[in-house]
């Protein structure tokens, strides 16, 4: 393996090995599902795409536990409004409501959040491929002029 000389903060020249900065990063993508023989043999380039996974899914995963909550405090809230009648203390009802028997249907909400999501993130790729389509309509515009003061010059 090579080595690198690096200024330290002495200003003396202290010798790093590029081995040991690769095996403190090993076990970190090790972590994340890349084996072994993927980090020290494989291409370079799939650490890229093992972290840019390992982020999304903990996107995912954020996005899952914010419903997670939400859908908690929805069924404490409804709770605390069953049992709320005989909380006051001059009310004349004396029976809490009965607790819901079946759960919400908050399955419709999640799954209208990732259309939304999936719709907006196509919107924004379609803008990309717009975009590039018109650079290369420019671009083919603007060689095609060029040749044809090239043929009017000659």
């Amino acid at each position: 393996m090579e080595d690198s000389l690096i200024l330290g903060k002495d200003k003396q020249v202290e010798r790093v090995f590029l081995y040991k900065q690769f095996e403190k990063l090993c076990p970190y993508y090790i972590s994340i599902g890349m084996t072994y023989e993927q980090f020290w043999f494989g291409d370079v380039s799939m650490t890229k795409a093992y972290q840019e996974a390992f982020d999304i899914k903990q996107k995912r995963k954020a996005i899952e536990t914010k419903w997670t909550i939400w859908e908690q405090g929805l069924y404490i809230y409804e709770a605390f409004c069953d049992v709320s009648p005989i909380l006051r203390p001059f009310s004349k009802a004396t029976k809490p409501l009965q607790y819901s028997k079946e759960p919400y249907e908050i399955d419709k909400y999640y799954d209208e959040y990732y259309k939304k999501a999936k719709d907006e993130e196509k919107e924004e790729k379609e803008k990309e491929f717009e975009i590039m389509r018109t650079q290369i309509y420019f671009k083919n515009w603007a060689n095609a002029a060029q040749k044809k003061f090239e043929r009017k010059e000659e």
